[in-house]
């Protein structure tokens, strides 16, 4: 038996923590002491082990927690090393917890239900449940984007207000802006990543999610938003490695066209990538794959020394 300060270490966390996800999420119920300190066993130190691995992955805790509590993500005994190893593979690889093909077009109307009543607490519920199902990259790809062409779709038919619209992308980008933080800083190691929406170019959130992942994966990304002038690319690509420029619509290709144009005169050893809904082949600009991760994994290539 281990007390909280040993139990801790083992499982890599601070013991605030530890007694966060004890108390909140019930992940470990120690023993006590006759003196009433706790007591933890090894598979109380492995469930919290597991618990760490999973939020490293990108998972929230409440997710994590559930997750380790139902049996969906089994308790790893082995070394903490080897543990995220596994566990790592295992989130990777898999589907989105607790969510097949059914439960997914259930999620999206929940969320297209949420829009059409303008309810923003319906927003936020269906949003929790969404993030709380796994790793970033994995909700991205089987959820929240299959979410928001839904919701395109429903407000171009005029099932969905165009206020109704507005209020459920603007959740989606707050949670996205949160994300973003979430996944560290912008410095990373070596010359940063630069990436954003060329002149008229408004609909963010893929190129959003784009520089999540890629911080996630250890990009020293900078994000600069929709919209961006062909000035302040100018001079955010300054020093930069690589540019990586969102075409969402078919009216941003010739804007995002002019803006790796620019790029390529002002600074020849850029490494220059399109990526979106609507990105086509240029000369010397590196077309991203659609599948979020590959896009980030093109892009590591690409500026790997």
């Amino acid at each position: 038996m281990y007390n909280i300060k040993q139990a801790a270490a083992r499982a890599g966390v601070s013991v605030p923590v530890l007694r966060a996800w004890e108390r909140r999420y019930g992940i470990v119920n120690p023993a006590r002491s006759t003196g009433g300190y706790r007591q933890f066993d090894d598979n109380s130190i492995a469930r919290v082990r597991t618990m760490r691995a999973l939020v490293d992955e990108g998972w929230s805790p409440s997710g994590a927690a559930a997750a380790i509590l139902d049996g969906s993500v089994p308790v790893q005994l082995q070394s903490a090393s080897s543990a995220g190893e596994v566990l790592s593979e295992a989130v990777a690889g898999g589907a989105v917890r607790g969510t097949g093909p059914a439960e997914a077009v259930a999620m999206t109307e929940r969320f297209l239900g949420a829009a059409r009543a303008l309810d923003p607490d319906a927003i936020t519920a269906v949003l929790d449940d969404i993030f709380a199902r796994g790793s970033f990259e994995r909700i991205a790809t089987d959820l929240i984007f299959p979410a928001l062409e839904a919701l395109g779709d429903a407000w171009a038919a005029g099932q969905v207000s165009v206020a109704g619209e507005h209020m459920a992308s603007s959740a989606v980008q707050r949670r996205l802006g949160q994300a973003l933080e979430a996944a560290g800083s912008a410095e990373g190691h070596g010359p940063r990543v630069v990436v954003g929406l060329p002149p008229g170019g408004r609909h963010e959130l893929g190129a959003l999610a784009f520089a999540i992942a890629a911080r996630r994966a250890g990009l020293p990304v900078v994000y600069l938003g929709a919209d961006l002038p062909t000035d302040d690319w100018l001079n955010a690509a300054q020093g930069a490695r690589a540019a990586v420029i969102g075409v969402v619509t078919a009216r941003d290709r010739k804007a995002a066209f002019e803006v790796a144009r620019l790029l390529r005169g002002a600074y020849p050893e850029l490494i220059l990538a399109i990526g979106g809904r609507a990105a086509q082949e240029a000369p010397g600009v590196v077309r991203l794959p659609q599948e979020l991760t590959d896009s980030v994994a093109t892009v590591a290539a690409a500026i790997a020394p």
